[in-house]
Protein backbone atom coordinates (compact mmCIF):
# COMPACT_ATOMS: atom_id res chain seq x y z
CA UNK A 1 0.00 0.00 0.00
CA UNK A 2 1.42 3.89 -1.04
CA UNK A 3 1.85 6.19 1.77
CA UNK A 4 0.22 8.50 -0.58
CA UNK A 5 -1.85 7.72 -3.46
CA UNK A 6 -3.07 10.69 -5.57
CA UNK A 7 -5.54 9.61 -8.40
CA UNK A 8 -6.92 11.64 -11.61
CA UNK A 9 -6.65 15.12 -9.79
CA UNK A 10 -7.85 18.42 -11.39
CA UNK A 11 -7.03 21.20 -9.62
CA UNK A 12 -7.45 25.20 -9.56
CA UNK A 13 -8.29 28.78 -8.76
CA UNK A 14 -11.99 29.73 -9.25
CA UNK A 15 -12.04 29.38 -13.30
CA UNK A 16 -8.50 28.78 -14.03
CA UNK A 17 -7.59 25.27 -14.08
CA UNK A 18 -3.92 24.60 -13.00
CA UNK A 19 -3.64 20.68 -13.47
CA UNK A 20 -4.96 18.10 -15.25
CA UNK A 21 -5.98 14.20 -14.34
CA UNK A 22 -2.63 13.75 -12.39
CA UNK A 23 -1.90 10.79 -10.38
CA UNK A 24 1.15 9.44 -8.34
CA UNK A 25 2.28 6.94 -5.66
CA UNK A 26 5.10 7.29 -3.03
CA UNK A 27 6.10 4.58 -0.70
CA UNK A 28 6.63 4.92 2.70
CA UNK A 29 10.34 6.37 3.16
CA UNK A 30 10.79 7.11 -0.58
CA UNK A 31 11.59 10.44 -1.92
CA UNK A 32 9.64 11.48 -5.04
CA UNK A 33 10.95 14.75 -7.00
CA UNK A 34 8.78 17.16 -8.72
CA UNK A 35 10.20 18.95 -11.45
CA UNK A 36 9.23 21.49 -13.87
CA UNK A 37 9.05 25.04 -15.09
CA UNK A 38 7.55 28.37 -13.46
CA UNK A 39 3.66 27.67 -13.94
CA UNK A 40 3.83 23.97 -14.22
CA UNK A 41 1.48 23.14 -11.17
CA UNK A 42 4.30 22.63 -9.19
CA UNK A 43 3.02 24.14 -5.77
CA UNK A 44 -0.67 24.04 -6.66
CA UNK A 45 -0.51 19.91 -6.15
CA UNK A 46 1.62 20.37 -3.14
CA UNK A 47 -1.41 22.27 -2.05
CA UNK A 48 -3.89 19.96 -3.12
CA UNK A 49 -1.83 17.36 -1.39
CA UNK A 50 -1.78 19.62 1.87
CA UNK A 51 -5.29 20.42 1.71
CA UNK A 52 -4.60 24.51 0.76
CA UNK A 53 -6.30 23.78 -2.31
CA UNK A 54 -9.98 21.85 -2.60
CA UNK A 55 -9.20 19.46 -6.15
CA UNK A 56 -12.00 19.87 -8.19
CA UNK A 57 -12.27 15.58 -8.99
CA UNK A 58 -10.11 12.73 -8.12
CA UNK A 59 -8.89 11.67 -5.21
CA UNK A 60 -6.02 11.57 -2.44
CA UNK A 61 -5.47 8.76 -0.10
CA UNK A 62 -2.59 8.47 2.89
CA UNK A 63 -2.02 4.76 3.97
CA UNK A 64 -5.40 3.70 2.25
CA UNK A 65 -7.59 5.89 3.80
CA UNK A 66 -9.39 8.53 1.67
CA UNK A 67 -8.52 12.51 2.64
CA UNK A 68 -9.35 13.99 -0.32
CA UNK A 69 -11.99 16.66 1.83
CA UNK A 70 -10.24 16.31 4.80
CA UNK A 71 -9.36 20.22 6.15
CA UNK A 72 -5.62 21.09 6.06
CA UNK A 73 -4.95 20.52 9.88
CA UNK A 74 -6.60 16.34 10.04
CA UNK A 75 -4.26 15.98 7.15
CA UNK A 76 -1.54 17.48 9.41
CA UNK A 77 -2.57 15.36 12.19
CA UNK A 78 -2.75 12.47 9.83
CA UNK A 79 0.64 12.91 9.13
CA UNK A 80 1.09 15.27 5.99
CA UNK A 81 2.88 18.53 6.63
CA UNK A 82 3.97 21.16 4.12
CA UNK A 83 7.19 23.28 4.08
CA UNK A 84 5.98 26.04 2.14
CA UNK A 85 7.70 28.49 -0.20
CA UNK A 86 9.20 31.20 1.52
CA UNK A 87 9.28 29.59 4.87
CA UNK A 88 6.51 32.06 6.67
CA UNK A 89 7.59 31.60 10.07
CA UNK A 90 6.26 33.60 12.68
CA UNK A 91 8.89 36.78 12.38
CA UNK A 92 8.51 38.11 16.43
CA UNK A 93 8.86 34.35 17.84
CA UNK A 94 12.12 32.84 18.39
CA UNK A 95 13.73 29.81 16.00
CA UNK A 96 12.82 27.39 19.17
CA UNK A 97 8.48 28.79 19.78
CA UNK A 98 8.30 28.71 15.88
CA UNK A 99 9.45 24.98 16.28
CA UNK A 100 7.22 23.79 18.90
CA UNK A 101 3.89 25.49 16.81
CA UNK A 102 3.07 22.23 15.81
CA UNK A 103 4.66 19.78 18.65
CA UNK A 104 2.18 17.21 19.87
CA UNK A 105 -0.27 18.83 16.17
CA UNK A 106 -1.04 14.67 16.10
CA UNK A 107 -2.50 14.29 19.10
CA UNK A 108 -1.22 11.05 20.33
CA UNK A 109 0.92 9.99 23.13
CA UNK A 110 3.67 8.54 21.00
CA UNK A 111 5.50 11.75 20.42
CA UNK A 112 7.36 10.37 17.35
CA UNK A 113 11.43 10.31 16.64
CA UNK A 114 11.63 14.06 15.98
CA UNK A 115 11.57 15.63 19.39
CA UNK A 116 13.52 18.73 19.97
CA UNK A 117 16.67 17.50 21.34
CA UNK A 118 16.29 15.45 17.94
CA UNK A 119 15.68 18.37 16.02
CA UNK A 120 18.43 20.34 17.33
CA UNK A 121 20.74 17.03 17.00
CA UNK A 122 20.00 17.33 12.90
CA UNK A 123 20.08 20.99 12.94
CA UNK A 124 22.81 22.32 14.81
CA UNK A 125 22.47 25.65 13.22
CA UNK A 126 19.23 25.97 15.05
CA UNK A 127 20.26 25.01 18.11
CA UNK A 128 22.43 27.22 18.18
CA UNK A 129 20.31 30.21 17.60
CA UNK A 130 16.82 28.91 19.45
CA UNK A 131 16.63 31.80 21.07
CA UNK A 132 16.74 34.23 18.60
CA UNK A 133 13.49 36.14 16.73
CA UNK A 134 13.15 34.32 13.14
CA UNK A 135 13.21 37.90 11.84
CA UNK A 136 17.36 37.90 12.70
CA UNK A 137 17.89 34.62 11.32
CA UNK A 138 19.84 34.49 7.82
CA UNK A 139 17.93 33.08 4.79
CA UNK A 140 19.44 29.41 5.47
CA UNK A 141 18.51 29.41 8.91
CA UNK A 142 15.01 30.31 8.68
CA UNK A 143 15.03 27.23 6.16
CA UNK A 144 15.98 25.04 9.03
CA UNK A 145 13.62 26.27 11.39
CA UNK A 146 10.63 25.90 8.62
CA UNK A 147 12.21 22.07 7.98
CA UNK A 148 12.40 21.34 11.57
CA UNK A 149 9.10 23.06 12.38
CA UNK A 150 7.38 20.70 9.61
CA UNK A 151 9.34 17.61 11.40
CA UNK A 152 8.05 18.47 14.92
CA UNK A 153 4.50 17.23 14.08
CA UNK A 154 6.39 13.73 12.82
CA UNK A 155 5.02 13.49 9.93
CA UNK A 156 4.25 10.33 7.57
CA UNK A 157 4.60 12.70 4.01
CA UNK A 158 6.45 15.81 4.12
CA UNK A 159 5.95 18.30 0.94
CA UNK A 160 9.26 21.02 0.74
CA UNK A 161 8.21 23.38 -1.67
CA UNK A 162 11.75 25.08 -3.09
CA UNK A 163 13.81 24.27 -0.42
CA UNK A 164 16.42 25.94 -1.89
CA UNK A 165 15.21 28.70 -3.37
CA UNK A 166 17.74 32.01 -2.42
CA UNK A 167 20.27 29.99 -0.72
CA UNK A 168 24.15 29.41 -0.89
CA UNK A 169 24.83 26.36 -3.16
CA UNK A 170 26.62 24.99 0.42
CA UNK A 171 23.30 25.20 2.27
CA UNK A 172 21.54 23.83 -0.21
CA UNK A 173 23.81 20.50 0.06
CA UNK A 174 23.59 20.98 3.71
CA UNK A 175 19.81 20.03 3.81
CA UNK A 176 19.47 17.46 0.65
CA UNK A 177 22.54 15.68 2.91
CA UNK A 178 19.69 15.90 5.76
CA UNK A 179 17.12 14.01 3.20
CA UNK A 180 18.52 10.33 4.16
CA UNK A 181 18.14 10.63 7.65
CA UNK A 182 14.84 11.90 7.46
CA UNK A 183 13.59 9.05 5.22
CA UNK A 184 15.10 6.47 7.58
CA UNK A 185 12.66 7.32 9.89
CA UNK A 186 9.89 6.32 7.10
CA UNK A 187 9.21 9.64 6.25
CA UNK A 188 7.95 10.31 2.55
CA UNK A 189 8.74 12.93 0.47
CA UNK A 190 7.67 14.88 -1.94
CA UNK A 191 9.98 17.22 -3.12
CA UNK A 192 9.63 20.55 -5.81
CA UNK A 193 12.77 21.36 -6.84
CA UNK A 194 13.82 23.42 -10.20
CA UNK A 195 17.51 22.00 -10.23
CA UNK A 196 16.97 19.05 -12.52
CA UNK A 197 20.51 17.42 -11.39
CA UNK A 198 19.75 17.63 -7.68
CA UNK A 199 16.16 16.36 -8.20
CA UNK A 200 17.29 13.10 -9.30
CA UNK A 201 20.54 12.88 -7.32
CA UNK A 202 18.12 12.97 -4.37
CA UNK A 203 14.92 11.00 -5.43
CA UNK A 204 13.76 7.53 -6.13
CA UNK A 205 11.16 8.74 -8.34
CA UNK A 206 11.09 11.66 -10.73
CA UNK A 207 7.65 13.12 -12.02
CA UNK A 208 7.56 16.34 -14.39
CA UNK A 209 4.46 18.42 -14.82
CA UNK A 210 4.12 20.94 -17.96
CA UNK A 211 1.08 23.59 -17.99
CA UNK A 212 -0.86 21.35 -15.20
CA UNK A 213 -0.08 17.97 -16.93
CA UNK A 214 1.93 14.84 -15.77
CA UNK A 215 4.24 14.40 -18.91
CA UNK A 216 7.05 12.07 -17.65
CA UNK A 217 7.41 10.07 -15.11
CA UNK A 218 9.93 7.04 -13.66
CA UNK A 219 12.30 5.57 -11.43
CA UNK A 220 15.00 8.78 -10.91
CA UNK A 221 17.85 6.41 -12.19
CA UNK A 222 16.81 5.07 -14.85
CA UNK A 223 14.81 8.69 -16.82
CA UNK A 224 16.44 9.56 -19.60
CA UNK A 225 18.12 13.12 -18.57
CA UNK A 226 17.97 14.75 -22.43
CA UNK A 227 14.26 13.76 -22.49
CA UNK A 228 13.57 14.91 -18.91
CA UNK A 229 15.02 18.34 -19.96
CA UNK A 230 12.87 18.19 -23.36
CA UNK A 231 9.66 17.56 -21.08
CA UNK A 232 10.18 20.12 -18.50
CA UNK A 233 10.31 22.95 -21.78
CA UNK A 234 7.76 21.26 -23.16
CA UNK A 235 10.06 20.60 -26.63
CA UNK A 236 9.36 17.38 -28.93
CA UNK A 237 10.18 14.66 -28.32
CA UNK A 238 9.81 11.16 -28.92
CA UNK A 239 7.60 8.28 -27.62
CA UNK A 240 11.07 6.46 -26.65
CA UNK A 241 11.48 9.67 -24.44
CA UNK A 242 8.53 9.43 -22.19
CA UNK A 243 8.14 7.02 -19.53
CA UNK A 244 5.17 5.09 -19.93
CA UNK A 245 4.05 4.98 -16.10
CA UNK A 246 5.05 6.73 -13.30
CA UNK A 247 5.44 5.59 -9.06
CA UNK A 248 1.49 4.85 -9.60
CA UNK A 249 2.04 3.08 -12.90
CA UNK A 250 -0.42 6.17 -14.25
CA UNK A 251 0.25 6.98 -17.57
CA UNK A 252 0.36 10.94 -18.60
CA UNK A 253 -2.96 12.27 -19.19
CA UNK A 254 -3.80 13.75 -22.26
CA UNK A 255 -5.99 16.94 -23.46
CA UNK A 256 -4.89 20.71 -22.93
CA UNK A 257 -3.52 22.13 -19.99
CA UNK A 258 -3.10 26.00 -18.33
CA UNK A 259 -0.46 27.48 -16.30
CA UNK A 260 -0.69 27.20 -12.32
Amino acid sequence: MSALAVRDLDAGYADFQALFGVSLDLAAGQTLALVGANGAGKTTLLMAIAGALRPWRGSISLDGTDITIAPDYQRARAGVVLVPEGRRLFASLTAEENILIPAGVRGRADPGPWTLDALYELFPMVAARRSHRAALLSGGEQQAVAIARALAANPRVLLLDEVSLGLAPAIVDAFYGLLPAIQAVGVSIVLVEQDIDRALAASSHTICLLEGRLVMAGESASLDRAALIAAYFGAPAGPADHASAGPGGAAPPAGPGGPA
